[in-house]
This record gives C-alpha cells, structure tokens and sequence, in this order.
C-alpha cells in the first residue's frame, strides 16, 4: 500500500492503547517515526497527525515515498485527504532524505498547503537526512533550527513501544520478507497438491447433498491442532498442512474461529500461523491467510505488518473481497478498539467475509470462481 502515489497508514496504537510519551525537540519527532511506522523510511514524506485536549497528541501517521516534481502537488493532495480519518487538529510534516540542507522543500510547501486547504494546522516541517542516531535535522520554518537525531531506540516513546511487544524494523523491504512467498518449487509443488484435491472433492461430490455436518468440525480441530503447535514452538508447516487448512479457511464457521483468535489468549499463536501460511500457501489461496495476519497485527497496533500483509492478500489475489474491506477501513483510520469491538459485537459484518463472495466458495465451485483455478 505504500507506493509514489498513495500513502501508507500506520496507527500508532499498540493492543494496550495509545503510547503515551512526551517528544521535547523537532530531532526527536523525527527519532520516534520509526516507532510509529514500524521501520525505518528512506525517502519519504512523513506526515504526524496530532489532536486531543493539547492539539499535540499523536495520531495517525502517513508515509509516502518522496514523489517526483511533476506529481508533488497531487500525492500531497491525497496524503492530506487520508490524514483525515484520525480528526486531526494539527500535524507535523517531515521529509527524509533527498538529498543535502533542506532538499525538496517543494514537497514541505505542498504538504503544508494540502493540510491547509482542508483546515489542519501545520505545526512543524522538518528535514532529516534520515532516522540513524546522529542524522542531521533541520526546520524547513524561519526559526531556523538544527541539530542531531538522537538515538531512535533510545527515547522514551521507542521504550514504551518495545514494553508493549512492538518490533521495530530496519526498513520496509525487511517487514515484507515476513510475509514473502516460500520457493518456487515448494509452492509449484503445493500448487499441483491443491488442484488435486479440487479434482478428488468434485469426483465424489453429490450435487442434491446436503452439507456434512461434522465437516466444519473436524476443520476446526485441524486449525486448533495448529494453533497449539504454534505456542508450544512446534508449528511445521507441510504440504499436509497446507492443504487442509486452505479447505478449512474457505468455510465461514472455520473462519469464524479464525478470527476469533486474533484476539485474547491465543493472538500470538495465531498471528504466527497466519504469517507462516502466508509464506507457504500458493497464490491465490495466500490472500486468506494473509488478510487474518492483517486482522492480527491491526488488533496489536501494528499497522506497518497490516499492510503489508493487505498487500500481500491482494497480490496473491486480485481483488480479494475480505482484504480490500479491511484495507479501505484501514485506510479510513480504523482503530485496534474499533476493530476488537467489531469482531466481538459483529457491528461490522462486512469485515467478516460476507456470504456470497469467492471465499465462501464450496469445493465443487472453487473452480468457477477462483483466479487460479478457473474453467478448464
């Protein structure tokens, strides 16, 4: 989701609340972005929303890789309209990289009209070379002031993200390797597996059956036998596994329970399963896997690994229902909270796969409606 054209949200809030932290200088704003974006970016266009009683409460935060001249004007545009969903009353916007001494001021200037034209008030613009301890910092402002980044680990906003189990990456690239697809040959060899077993559900179909009761069931305890191998440090993902957890996923009772552990007690067994099947599902079945991964790391506050993964969904599967939903809430500014309570009340059932879209497909139409697996 982050490209030169649109940004890419990160919420700020961890699964505990918001981290809470005072920042005293401009250098250690720009210290803090690696927390609240979960990497450190290269080249980019940060933008800070800020609000609450003191108009300087940290809120959603925006990147954007440093676009070229001629297309400034419009990624400003749309970055200013997305910092909208978190209601802020100010912002603060920074440029790392770039070059030299305050490069691109033509992307501050813009930035700070966008959030002008749509009443934000921008409160700060800075430059950094980059967010390394002891990187240059300079105001784009009249006051003129410079100085040194400190050590990014080291403030008190990075010491309360790691207590709340946060992980800090060295850049982008490195948070999508958690969610990059296994070999080739493996994934092939998958592939082939997965057709198989369409093949053998279609042969022994009986088109006037009424659904197995007990199927969901034993689908569930396939992915409860998965989940314990995962907080017990013994999950193996197998061809096996692979194969019988994608035909449990494409049922909305299994789904359900899938979802479920997103949240509570078993939240880190699950977001491990879901990272793992990630890698090692073929297109397009990774998008489910993929999407619950999103699920997990939202409900954490980790919205760097949510998109990510989103991505991942929608690469795997174009146009994939569940993922594109959770990605335009994501992009509208939606909270852990807001989430957690969703998925616990059911407020928001087009968040939970709704009937009638590919994943709700039966075995005997997967052919019909799947990317891969389309009429032969």
């Amino acid at each position: 989701m982050a490209s030169s054209a649109v940004p890419d949200p990160s919420s700020t809030r961890s699964a505990a609340g918001p981290v809470a932290a005072r920042v005293r200088d401009p250098g250690e704003l720009v210290a803090v972005v690696p927390v609240l974006l979960g990497f450190h970016p290269r080249d980019s266009l940060v933008v800070i929303g800020t609000g609450g009683v003191s108009g300087r409460r940290i809120g959603l935060t925006l990147r954007v890789d440093l676009p070229p001249p001629e297309d400034t004007a419009l990624v400003c545009r749309a970055a200013a309209d997305s910092i909208l969903a978190g209601d802020p009353t100010g912002a603060a916007v920074i440029v790392l990289g770039g070059g030299p001494s305050l490069p691109r001021s033509d992307v501050a200037e813009a930035m700070s009209a966008a959030l002008a034209a749509i009443g934000v008030e921008v409160h700060s613009t800075i430059w950094a070379r980059d967010t390394a301890e002891g990187a240059p910092w300079a105001c784009y402002d009249a006051c003129g002031c410079t100085g040194s980044l400190p050590d990014p680990a080291a403030t008190p906003v990075a010491a309360a993200a790691v207590s709340a189990g946060q992980v800090i990456y060295p850049d982008r690239s490195e948070l999508t390797r958690q969610v990059a697809p296994a070999g080739p040959q493996r994934l092939r060899r998958r592939d082939a597996l997965l057709d198989r077993a369409v093949d053998v559900a279609l042969e022994g179909a009986d088109p006037g059956a009424p659904p197995d009761p007990g199927q969901p069931a034993v689908h569930v305890a396939a992915l409860e036998s998965a989940f314990d191998a995962a907080a017990s440090g013994r999950l193996v993902v197998d061809d096996d596994m692979v194969v019988g957890l994608t035909a449990a996923l494409r049922m909305p009772a299994v789904r359900d329970v899938a979802l479920a552990a997103c949240n509570g007690s078993r939240a880190a067994a699950a977001e491990q399963l879901w990272a793992a099947l990630t890698r090692e599902t073929p297109d397009p079945e990774a998008a489910e896997p993929a999407t619950l991964l999103a699920v997990a790391a939202l409900l954490r506050g980790d919205g760097a690994l949510a998109n990510v993964a989103l991505d991942r969904a929608q690469q795997a599967w174009p146009g994939h229902r569940f993922s594109m939903v959770l990605g335009e809430a994501v992009t509208r500014g939606l909270a852990p909270e807001q989430l957690r309570r969703w998925l616990r009340e059911g407020a928001a059932p087009e968040l939970q796969a709704p009937h009638g879209h590919p994943e709700d497909a039966r075995p005997e139409r997967l052919r019909a409606v799947s990317p891969r697996r389309g009429a032969r």
